[in-house]
């Protein structure tokens, strides 16, 4: 299945195929550049991504010592970070375009969780991210896909 987004205004588009798992991210980063409880993501690898258009509209800030948010420069809706040496990438669940209708498999960053916000689900939690990365998560979606 071919999934398909875009930013806000249009000027980039990518789209990927393959399997696929959510997961909300409540670090202090993610809630204050998604203004939110939490940011979710949708992972997949990086192996089939392509950008369709707009690439030369993308705008790169190093949130962290792992993680380089991705942007658009004419609208500033977030974009996906692909890392093709892990052949992973990060969506933001607002970029797609393709309807979801998975639940999440984990949350990370649990310890800095919203005051204001209950996690309400059966979704694994960790307080920081998995020992393994998101290779562990994404090992154990998989394994249960199959």
């Amino acid at each position: 299945m071919s999934n398909q987004g875009s930013c806000q205004c249009g000027a980039i588009a990518f789209e990927f195929e393959g399997p696929s798992f959510l997961t909300f991210c409540h670090c202090k980063i993610c809630q204050k550049v998604h203004g939110s409880a939490f940011a979710p993501f949708l992972h997949a690898e990086s192996k089939s991504f392509k950008w369709l258009q707009g690439e030369e509209f993308l705008s790169y800030f190093k949130s962290s010592s792992h993680f380089t948010r991705v942007f658009c420069s004419k609208c500033g809706s977030n974009m996906p970070t692909v890392n093709h040496e892990l052949n992973h990438i990060a969506v933001p669940l607002s970029a797609m375009d393709t309807p979801i209708k998975q639940q999440p498999v984990a949350h990370f960053y649990t310890r800095s969780q919203a005051s204001w916000f209950a996690i309400g689900d059966d979704a694994q939690q960790y307080e920081t991210i998995p020992p393994g990365g998101i290779r562990e998560v994404y090992e154990r979606v998989i394994n249960d896909y199959m």
